[in-house]
């Protein structure tokens, strides 16, 4: 198991000091620069709303994303069994 090592991080005006290893604090912090984009970018479109409705709406469009890509990893692994098996049964035919 790797050493916990502490991060300090600026979120969305707050600080954070957590812990992660080395090996995942660089896409921790990358994480958070995105974060942080994301929220700057939905403050320039709606700036008169409301902080927690923007982080509310920063969350769903962040899950949006995840459940896309989720999606298409599932329509890849299908393609792969496909292929997969098209493989095989090409393999039987050759033999």
């Amino acid at each position: 198991m790797s050493e916990q090592i502490p991060v300090d991080l600026r979120v969305l005006g707050h600080s954070f000091k957590l812990a992660t290893t080395l090996e995942k604090r660089a896409d921790l912090e990358r994480a958070a620069e995105l974060l942080n984009e994301k929220y700057d970018e939905f403050r320039r479109k709606a700036p008169r709303m409301e902080p927690s409705k923007l982080i509310i709406m920063v969350a769903l469009e962040l899950m949006q994303e995840v459940l896309s890509m989720n999606k298409s990893l599932q329509e890849y692994a299908h393609c792969e069994r496909l292929l997969a098996t098209i493989l095989e049964e090409v393999e039987t035919l050759t033999d």
